[in-house]
């Protein structure tokens, strides 16, 4: 298996493919949690459910209850979000928020020209960031996927505007795996706190080569009081992956995918807001069609692309994603559009009924080389059958682009022609198509640390 997990046996696994049914379950994890609460998340909005978390976790707190939060700093700045944390903070909780926005932009002046220095930091802010979404209680029980914390995801389900979305909760020896994980993060994140507090001109990917030795067994021996046994409980066969391409400088998922892309026999079900995949992705999809392989992808309208951050960003999510649609269908894929007001933010994939994954990881640029993501891989027939019925009752809110009719619409420019990126070299060997090789001998391609 190439990655970076192991296949556990014996899992109890649970598919929650809305918002009401993840909260439900959440709101009762936490209710019961006896010992600790460790919880991952991109954003929290600033609404009715994120106070009603806070409010639950400062009295789980005042009960003795351990609450540690990890979270990507610069997003939740924009959510307005600082006094809800510093009040967790002054109630116990310990928060480590990732990326600070203030932190990396020291210029070495025997580095080359400052503006350069400048333009390199400002690239690494917009693209090194925690996009994980998880929750760990008690060391037990976890559920993990694509779901923030906010109104727009919680009514998923409920509400006409909320987003459509999906987390999956587990049990057994794999939640294990995520726990040493959170662990893991936990413990390196809290250690860069206080070597930048200590050496203000510390560079964290610089950082990051001298703690090669925080790994699993480490882990396991000094936080051994955190680890359950984990017994089997179920009968699902689940792999964690932790995907940290500044943390570990590795790409395990993106070469995940790459390989079961490559396995797939009968069709490739895949969806996220905004499809925007790096050449190595358009390629392998279309290797797929040519050898008899439906591939269906489920993404935003212009319409419900417009609920996502800004506006959208004020429409550019939505117009960068049509920038690959031309290749995509031109090469038989297939590609659907959510028309409800709220948008598609489910990052479920499934391939031949065999396995499926669901978590945080999207089928855009960020997640397969910046993004910190965590998935699941679940090879069980009866919750694969449940997400191949989810992806069919999704297709029924789609409309389906057809070229033809939208070929004169399209931007002219082909994403998929753009010169590759330094990160293409982190992607194993083996699996880089010979012509992207070849680029990439030529050093062809752009660069931010080299």
């Amino acid at each position: 298996m190439m990655s970076n997990s192991k296949i556990r046996e014996g899992n109890y696994v649970e598919f929650l493919p809305s918002g009401k049914l993840s909260f439900e379950k959440r709101w009762s994890l936490i209710e019961n949690a006896h010992e600790t609460i460790h919880l991952v998340t991109f954003s929290f909005m600033n609404d009715e459910t994120t106070h009603r978390l806070v409010n639950k976790l400062v009295e789980k707190l005042g009960r003795g209850v351990e609450v540690k939060i990890i979270l990507d700093q610069i997003v939740n700045k924009t959510t307005f979000v600082g006094k809800l944390l510093k009040r967790l903070e002054k109630h116990g909780a310990e928060l480590h928020q990732y990326n600070p926005l203030g932190q990396g932009w020291r210029i070495h002046w025997d580095e080359g020209h400052p503006f350069k220095q400048l333009m390199r930091n400002a690239k690494l802010k917009l693209k090194q960031h925690f996009h994980e979404k998880y929750m760990v209680v008690d060391g037990e029980e976890a559920i993990l996927g694509g779901i923030n914390w906010g109104d727009k995801y919680a009514y998923g389900g409920i509400k006409e505007e909320a987003w459509r979305d999906s987390d999956v909760y587990l049990k057994g020896p794999v939640v294990r795996d995520i726990q040493i994980q959170f662990l893991k993060d936990f413990y390196r994140y809290k250690l860069w706190e206080r070597t930048v507090r200590e050496k203000p001109h510390s560079r964290y990917y610089e950082f990051v080569k001298t703690i090669k030795w925080i790994n699993p067994g480490f882990i396991e021996h000094q936080f051994s009081d955190y680890l359950k046994k984990n017994k089997p409980c179920g009968t699902a066969s689940v792999a964690y992956m932790a995907h940290k391409p500044y943390d570990d400088e590795e790409l395990p998922l993106t070469n995940k995918f790459l390989e079961l892309i490559a396995s797939a026999r009968k069709h490739i079900f895949w969806g996220c807001h905004g499809i925007r995949p790096p050449r190595i992705y358009g390629y392998y999809l279309a290797e797929a069609v040519k050898r008899g392989v439906e591939v269906h992808l489920i993404t935003c309208s212009k319409q419900s692309s417009k609920s996502l951050m800004l506006n959208g960003l004020f429409g550019w999510m939505y117009w960068e994603c049509t920038k690959h649609f031309r290749y995509l269908l031109e090469n038989g894929i297939h590609i659907y559009e959510w028309q409800p007001k709220g948008a598609f933010h489910s990052k479920n994939l499934l391939i031949d009924n065999t396995v499926c994954s669901i978590g945080s990881y999207n089928i855009a640029r960020g997640s397969s080389y910046h993004h910190s993501e965590s998935n699941v891989l679940i090879y069980d027939p009866e919750l694969i059958r449940q997400v191949e019925a989810q992806f069919h009752i999704d297709l029924k809110d789609c409309r389906e682009v057809i070229l033809s009719k939208v070929l004169h619409k399209l931007p002219v420019k082909n994403a998929f022609d753009r010169v590759l990126h330094e990160r293409d070299l982190m992607i194993n060997a083996e699996l880089i198509p010979k012509e992207i090789y070849n680029e990439l001998l030529l050093k062809n391609y752009k660069r931010i640390l080299t």
